[in-house]
């Protein structure tokens, strides 16, 4: 198995110590829907009740957003961050409803019997 450079392990250990939090990942994806939002607007719709813990957030965001004319929008990085984000909350709803759908099938059964 080939090695990898210190420089992709510092990145990959940064993404996952990024994603790892649920208030960045919100922040995150705050970002991607709104496609350019400013610090204020970013505060008043997230979770996070004072700018210094905004901005520390923001800090350890860094590979995926970027601020541009006082607007924080997603990197190249980011937008693919974001995508898996909207892809495994959509995969999360699928597993529920198969849950819920197989529970039902299951309790209908017992009825049955």
């Amino acid at each position: 198995m080939e090695e990898r450079p210190d420089e992709f392990k510092n990145l990959e250990q940064d993404v996952f110590k990024a994603l790892e939090n649920q208030k960045r990942r919100d922040v995150l994806r705050l970002i991607g829907e709104k496609k350019g939002i400013t610090f204020t607007d970013l505060l008043n719709a997230s979770k996070i009740s004072d700018s210094p813990t905004l901005s520390y957030h923001l800090r350890e965001l860094a590979p995926f957003i970027e601020q541009k004319e006082g607007r924080y929008q997603l990197t190249s990085m980011g937008k693919d961050a974001y995508s898996l984000l909207l892809k495994t909350a959509a995969y999360g709803k699928v597993v529920l409803f198969q849950k819920k759908r197989f529970g039902a099938t299951f309790g209908n059964l017992l009825l049955w019997l």
